[in-house]
């Protein structure tokens, strides 16, 4: 299981640890955003700081509706206590987790400041 907290914007915040280029892990609190269907987004900022190294460019469309050109990374973040592979997108936002790390969980919000986030594997 993972835990989590509700933050006084009532926005679901879990800390993902994410591997940077020399294997090592670092703590990132993060976003969930339920209208993104990726796996990682992090400010540019993050990225560099784990000195990644773009593999690919992805068009998105963003929620507003307008389409940017956005690099990707490869890399992995400890979920549920393993290492898995995850794309991340470059960002000038803050860091969010999309939906397809939510795949196959059960994701629970208290919707309130300070209500607790659990994500839970599916059996």
């Amino acid at each position: 299981m993972i835990a989590g907290r509700v933050n006084w914007r009532l926005e679901a915040m879990i800390v993902v640890e994410i591997q940077d280029l020399h294997g090592n892990l670092h703590p990132f609190p993060c976003v969930l955003d339920t209208g993104y269907d990726g796996d990682l987004a992090l400010p540019s900022r993050e990225i560099d700081r784990l000195a990644l190294v773009p593999s690919d460019e992805l068009l998105v469309i963003l929620g507003n509706g307008d389409h940017e050109l956005m690099q990707v990374y490869d890399t992995f973040a400890s979920w549920h206590e393993q290492l898995i592979a995850v794309d991340v997108l470059r960002t000038d936002n803050e860091s969010v987790i999309g939906t397809a790390l939510l795949e196959n969980n059960t994701l629970t919000i208290q919707a309130w400041d300070g209500g607790d986030v659990l994500i839970e594997e599916r059996e």
